[in-house]
Protein backbone atom coordinates (compact mmCIF):
# COMPACT_ATOMS: atom_id res chain seq x y z
CA UNK A 1 0.00 0.00 0.00
CA UNK A 2 1.54 3.27 -1.27
CA UNK A 3 2.12 5.82 1.64
CA UNK A 4 1.55 9.21 1.19
CA UNK A 5 4.03 12.03 1.30
CA UNK A 6 4.80 15.42 0.91
CA UNK A 7 6.96 18.59 0.90
CA UNK A 8 6.47 21.31 3.83
CA UNK A 9 5.55 24.38 1.69
CA UNK A 10 1.80 24.60 2.99
CA UNK A 11 3.99 26.23 6.26
CA UNK A 12 5.65 28.95 4.58
CA UNK A 13 5.08 32.15 5.86
CA UNK A 14 2.52 30.36 8.92
CA UNK A 15 4.82 31.19 11.52
CA UNK A 16 4.44 27.80 12.40
CA UNK A 17 6.90 25.99 14.48
CA UNK A 18 8.86 22.21 13.07
CA UNK A 19 6.67 20.11 15.52
CA UNK A 20 3.72 21.83 14.63
CA UNK A 21 4.24 21.61 10.78
CA UNK A 22 4.96 17.98 11.31
CA UNK A 23 1.52 17.35 13.51
CA UNK A 24 -0.36 18.92 11.32
CA UNK A 25 0.90 17.18 8.70
CA UNK A 26 0.44 14.02 10.37
CA UNK A 27 -3.50 15.15 11.65
CA UNK A 28 -3.82 16.18 7.70
CA UNK A 29 -3.23 11.94 6.82
CA UNK A 30 0.35 12.45 5.50
CA UNK A 31 3.36 9.90 6.86
CA UNK A 32 6.12 11.09 4.81
CA UNK A 33 7.98 14.20 4.31
CA UNK A 34 9.91 15.49 1.58
CA UNK A 35 13.09 16.99 3.20
CA UNK A 36 15.33 19.28 0.92
CA UNK A 37 18.56 19.36 1.36
CA UNK A 38 18.90 21.43 -1.94
CA UNK A 39 20.88 24.32 -0.42
CA UNK A 40 23.52 25.80 -3.12
CA UNK A 41 27.06 24.54 -2.77
CA UNK A 42 27.88 28.10 -1.43
CA UNK A 43 25.42 27.44 1.72
CA UNK A 44 27.11 27.89 5.69
CA UNK A 45 25.42 24.07 5.82
CA UNK A 46 27.49 22.14 3.88
CA UNK A 47 31.11 23.99 5.54
CA UNK A 48 29.63 22.65 8.97
CA UNK A 49 31.90 19.71 10.46
CA UNK A 50 30.09 16.43 10.54
CA UNK A 51 29.67 16.78 14.32
CA UNK A 52 27.77 19.72 13.60
CA UNK A 53 25.54 18.96 10.49
CA UNK A 54 24.56 15.18 12.52
CA UNK A 55 23.67 17.28 15.24
CA UNK A 56 21.20 19.86 13.28
CA UNK A 57 19.88 16.29 11.14
CA UNK A 58 19.26 14.71 14.35
CA UNK A 59 17.48 17.67 16.12
CA UNK A 60 15.50 18.26 12.51
CA UNK A 61 14.43 13.91 12.33
CA UNK A 62 13.76 14.56 16.04
CA UNK A 63 10.88 17.35 15.36
CA UNK A 64 9.62 15.02 12.11
CA UNK A 65 9.45 12.06 14.23
CA UNK A 66 7.75 13.83 16.87
CA UNK A 67 5.07 14.47 14.35
CA UNK A 68 4.51 11.10 13.62
CA UNK A 69 6.06 11.33 10.26
CA UNK A 70 9.40 9.84 8.75
CA UNK A 71 11.32 11.06 5.99
CA UNK A 72 10.80 9.47 2.87
CA UNK A 73 13.20 11.05 0.85
CA UNK A 74 15.58 14.26 0.14
CA UNK A 75 17.04 16.46 -2.37
CA UNK A 76 20.52 17.39 -3.07
CA UNK A 77 21.86 20.46 -4.02
CA UNK A 78 21.16 20.90 -7.96
CA UNK A 79 24.01 22.93 -8.58
CA UNK A 80 26.60 20.25 -9.25
CA UNK A 81 27.55 20.67 -13.11
CA UNK A 82 30.73 22.74 -12.68
CA UNK A 83 31.81 22.99 -16.55
CA UNK A 84 31.00 26.53 -16.70
CA UNK A 85 32.89 27.41 -13.56
CA UNK A 86 35.97 24.62 -12.71
CA UNK A 87 37.21 26.32 -9.77
CA UNK A 88 34.17 25.81 -7.91
CA UNK A 89 33.46 21.58 -9.01
CA UNK A 90 35.24 20.71 -5.27
CA UNK A 91 32.94 22.66 -3.32
CA UNK A 92 29.90 21.62 -5.56
CA UNK A 93 30.86 17.99 -5.53
CA UNK A 94 31.27 18.11 -1.19
CA UNK A 95 27.61 19.39 -0.99
CA UNK A 96 26.57 16.33 -3.13
CA UNK A 97 28.55 14.03 -0.35
CA UNK A 98 27.31 16.78 2.61
CA UNK A 99 23.78 15.66 1.37
CA UNK A 100 24.26 12.55 1.36
CA UNK A 101 25.65 12.41 4.88
CA UNK A 102 22.57 15.11 5.86
CA UNK A 103 19.54 12.03 4.60
CA UNK A 104 21.36 9.39 6.29
CA UNK A 105 21.22 11.56 9.63
CA UNK A 106 17.12 11.88 8.87
CA UNK A 107 17.16 8.02 8.66
CA UNK A 108 16.19 8.82 4.49
CA UNK A 109 16.20 5.40 2.53
CA UNK A 110 16.49 8.12 -0.90
CA UNK A 111 18.26 11.51 -2.26
CA UNK A 112 17.24 12.63 -5.30
CA UNK A 113 20.46 13.77 -7.27
CA UNK A 114 19.68 15.44 -10.44
CA UNK A 115 21.77 14.12 -13.36
CA UNK A 116 24.33 16.51 -14.77
CA UNK A 117 23.28 17.86 -18.31
CA UNK A 118 25.08 19.58 -20.96
CA UNK A 119 23.35 22.65 -22.78
CA UNK A 120 23.79 20.50 -25.93
CA UNK A 121 22.34 17.69 -24.73
CA UNK A 122 18.60 18.27 -26.30
CA UNK A 123 16.98 15.07 -27.49
CA UNK A 124 19.23 12.31 -28.11
CA UNK A 125 22.22 14.60 -29.23
CA UNK A 126 24.76 14.21 -27.20
CA UNK A 127 23.72 10.78 -24.92
CA UNK A 128 26.80 9.05 -25.00
CA UNK A 129 29.12 12.13 -24.01
CA UNK A 130 26.26 13.25 -21.12
CA UNK A 131 25.70 9.91 -20.23
CA UNK A 132 29.66 9.39 -19.59
CA UNK A 133 30.03 12.55 -17.73
CA UNK A 134 26.99 11.73 -15.76
CA UNK A 135 28.36 7.75 -15.03
CA UNK A 136 31.84 9.66 -13.36
CA UNK A 137 29.89 11.75 -11.34
CA UNK A 138 27.14 9.24 -9.81
CA UNK A 139 30.62 6.52 -9.48
CA UNK A 140 32.24 9.44 -7.45
CA UNK A 141 29.40 9.54 -5.00
CA UNK A 142 29.23 5.51 -5.14
CA UNK A 143 31.22 5.18 -1.60
CA UNK A 144 29.85 8.17 -0.25
CA UNK A 145 26.16 6.48 -0.42
CA UNK A 146 27.43 3.03 0.52
CA UNK A 147 29.24 4.10 3.65
CA UNK A 148 26.16 6.29 4.74
CA UNK A 149 23.21 3.66 3.48
CA UNK A 150 21.59 6.07 1.50
CA UNK A 151 20.22 5.31 -2.35
CA UNK A 152 20.47 7.68 -4.98
CA UNK A 153 17.81 8.44 -6.96
CA UNK A 154 18.19 9.80 -10.52
CA UNK A 155 15.63 12.08 -11.73
CA UNK A 156 13.77 12.29 -15.16
CA UNK A 157 14.32 15.58 -16.66
CA UNK A 158 14.20 17.95 -19.43
CA UNK A 159 15.27 20.41 -21.44
CA UNK A 160 14.71 23.91 -23.70
CA UNK A 161 14.70 23.03 -27.47
CA UNK A 162 16.57 26.12 -28.63
CA UNK A 163 15.10 25.92 -32.57
CA UNK A 164 11.51 24.98 -31.42
CA UNK A 165 11.28 27.67 -28.56
CA UNK A 166 9.74 24.95 -26.26
CA UNK A 167 10.57 21.93 -23.48
CA UNK A 168 11.23 18.39 -24.96
CA UNK A 169 13.11 15.58 -23.87
CA UNK A 170 16.47 15.64 -22.95
CA UNK A 171 19.67 12.86 -21.79
CA UNK A 172 17.86 11.61 -19.30
CA UNK A 173 13.78 11.94 -19.29
CA UNK A 174 12.86 8.52 -21.05
CA UNK A 175 12.09 5.24 -19.02
CA UNK A 176 15.00 3.78 -21.64
CA UNK A 177 17.42 6.14 -20.71
CA UNK A 178 17.04 6.18 -16.90
CA UNK A 179 17.01 2.31 -16.83
CA UNK A 180 19.83 2.71 -19.16
CA UNK A 181 21.90 4.81 -16.33
CA UNK A 182 21.02 2.66 -13.32
CA UNK A 183 21.85 -0.57 -15.28
CA UNK A 184 25.63 0.84 -16.28
CA UNK A 185 26.02 1.83 -12.89
CA UNK A 186 25.22 -1.63 -11.33
CA UNK A 187 24.60 -0.78 -8.22
CA UNK A 188 21.19 -1.51 -5.87
CA UNK A 189 22.29 2.07 -4.54
CA UNK A 190 20.99 4.04 -7.57
CA UNK A 191 16.86 4.15 -8.54
CA UNK A 192 14.48 6.35 -10.37
CA UNK A 193 12.83 9.24 -9.12
CA UNK A 194 9.66 9.78 -11.20
CA UNK A 195 8.57 13.30 -12.06
CA UNK A 196 5.04 13.22 -13.01
CA UNK A 197 5.18 16.62 -14.34
CA UNK A 198 8.53 16.44 -16.13
CA UNK A 199 7.49 13.60 -17.77
CA UNK A 200 5.30 15.88 -19.88
CA UNK A 201 7.44 18.61 -20.41
CA UNK A 202 10.41 16.01 -21.40
CA UNK A 203 7.54 14.80 -24.14
CA UNK A 204 7.19 11.49 -22.12
CA UNK A 205 3.63 9.43 -21.14
CA UNK A 206 4.08 9.29 -17.47
CA UNK A 207 1.52 6.69 -17.17
CA UNK A 208 3.99 4.45 -19.88
CA UNK A 209 6.90 5.23 -18.18
CA UNK A 210 5.22 3.87 -14.96
CA UNK A 211 4.75 0.69 -16.85
CA UNK A 212 8.32 0.48 -18.34
CA UNK A 213 9.76 1.25 -15.10
CA UNK A 214 8.08 -0.63 -13.13
CA UNK A 215 8.89 -1.28 -9.00
CA UNK A 216 12.43 -2.71 -9.89
CA UNK A 217 13.39 0.77 -11.08
CA UNK A 218 11.03 3.47 -9.48
CA UNK A 219 11.36 3.43 -6.23
CA UNK A 220 10.51 7.54 -5.68
CA UNK A 221 8.01 10.00 -6.97
CA UNK A 222 7.27 13.97 -7.57
CA UNK A 223 4.17 14.28 -8.24
CA UNK A 224 3.35 17.74 -10.04
CA UNK A 225 0.93 18.93 -12.09
CA UNK A 226 1.36 21.72 -15.16
CA UNK A 227 -0.12 22.50 -18.88
CA UNK A 228 2.39 20.98 -20.42
CA UNK A 229 4.31 23.88 -21.44
CA UNK A 230 6.27 25.29 -17.76
CA UNK A 231 7.43 23.30 -15.09
CA UNK A 232 4.59 24.90 -12.60
CA UNK A 233 4.39 22.37 -9.61
CA UNK A 234 0.76 22.71 -9.15
CA UNK A 235 -1.31 20.59 -7.13
CA UNK A 236 -2.54 17.61 -9.13
CA UNK A 237 -5.50 18.44 -10.80
CA UNK A 238 -5.22 22.40 -11.14
CA UNK A 239 -3.31 21.21 -14.35
CA UNK A 240 -3.45 18.84 -17.45
CA UNK A 241 -2.33 15.69 -16.50
CA UNK A 242 -4.70 12.79 -16.20
CA UNK A 243 -4.24 11.44 -12.30
CA UNK A 244 -6.58 8.86 -12.21
CA UNK A 245 -4.80 6.85 -14.51
CA UNK A 246 -1.38 7.94 -12.78
CA UNK A 247 -2.93 6.35 -9.42
CA UNK A 248 -4.20 2.96 -11.43
CA UNK A 249 -0.45 2.51 -13.47
CA UNK A 250 1.00 2.95 -10.09
CA UNK A 251 -1.79 0.28 -8.48
CA UNK A 252 -1.44 -2.10 -11.56
CA UNK A 253 2.52 -2.36 -11.11
CA UNK A 254 2.46 -2.61 -7.29
CA UNK A 255 4.52 0.47 -6.42
CA UNK A 256 3.66 0.21 -2.52
CA UNK A 257 6.35 3.66 -1.95
CA UNK A 258 5.38 6.99 -1.32
CA UNK A 259 3.05 9.00 -3.20
CA UNK A 260 5.21 12.19 -3.05
CA UNK A 261 4.06 15.49 -3.69
CA UNK A 262 6.08 18.23 -4.92
CA UNK A 263 3.79 21.06 -5.65
CA UNK A 264 4.35 23.77 -2.91
CA UNK A 265 3.67 26.08 -5.58
CA UNK A 266 0.18 27.17 -4.70
CA UNK A 267 0.39 27.87 -1.43
CA UNK A 268 2.68 31.23 -1.66
CA UNK A 269 -0.32 32.79 -2.74
CA UNK A 270 -2.41 31.90 -0.28
CA UNK A 271 -0.48 33.52 2.59
CA UNK A 272 -2.16 36.78 2.79
CA UNK A 273 -5.30 35.75 3.55
CA UNK A 274 -4.10 33.86 6.75
CA UNK A 275 -3.24 30.42 8.33
CA UNK A 276 -6.90 28.78 7.72
CA UNK A 277 -7.03 28.86 3.92
CA UNK A 278 -3.72 27.64 3.30
CA UNK A 279 -4.36 24.63 5.73
CA UNK A 280 -7.49 23.75 4.09
CA UNK A 281 -5.77 23.47 0.66
CA UNK A 282 -3.32 21.59 2.46
CA UNK A 283 -6.29 19.09 3.91
CA UNK A 284 -8.02 18.94 0.48
CA UNK A 285 -4.97 17.32 -1.11
CA UNK A 286 -4.01 15.27 1.33
CA UNK A 287 -7.63 13.78 0.68
CA UNK A 288 -6.61 14.06 -3.12
CA UNK A 289 -3.88 12.04 -2.40
CA UNK A 290 -5.51 9.45 -0.99
CA UNK A 291 -7.97 8.84 -3.49
CA UNK A 292 -4.88 8.62 -6.09
CA UNK A 293 -3.41 6.01 -4.40
CA UNK A 294 -6.55 3.82 -4.02
CA UNK A 295 -7.49 4.05 -7.63
CA UNK A 296 -7.68 0.67 -8.73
Amino acid sequence: MMKLGTQTGFSRGLGLTRPEVYKIMHDAGFESVDYSLMNGHTSPLWKLSDDELKAQMLQIKQDIHSGGIFVGQTHSPMDALWISDPDSKEARLKAQIQAIKAASFLESPYIVIHALSLPSCVGDNDYELCKEMNMEFYNFLKPYLEEYNVKAAIENNFKMDPYLQRYGSSSCSSAAQLKDYVDTLNSDRFVVCLDVGHCVLGAQDPVKMIHELGTEYLHVTHMQDNNYLRDEHLMPGMGKIDWYSVGKALNDIGFDKVFNYEADNPYGKLVPFGTSLSLKLFKLYAEFGKAVINVR
